[in-house]
């Protein structure tokens, strides 16, 4: 499962990179992929066994992230809508 999450994690990484070239106009596209990346990490870091204090502050430091990458989304989405009406 491990090996699997990682390859997740690298597939979305590469996507994002992917999708910051390719959809310039469309940054919700890129804003929900590092979003997605960054909950892949914390998921792959509450896998590990012990958690030390690293791990901690890799999993709070992605979620706050996460959240703030999924709101610039959200936030993009809107922004585009509005433009487009």
């Amino acid at each position: 499962m491990g090996t699997v999450l990682s390859l997740a994690i690298i597939a979305t990484a590469i996507f994002a990179a992917y999708a910051l070239k390719k959809f310039y106009d469309r940054p919700y596209i890129v804003n929900f992929s590092l979003a997605a990346m960054l909950l892949l990490i914390v998921v792959r870091t509450l896998m590990l066994q012990p958690i030390t204090g690293l791990g901690y502050a890799a999993i709070i430091l992605c979620t706050i992230a996460g959240v703030f990458q999924a709101f610039l989304g959200v936030k993009s989405i809107k922004s585009s809508q509005q433009i487009q009406a």
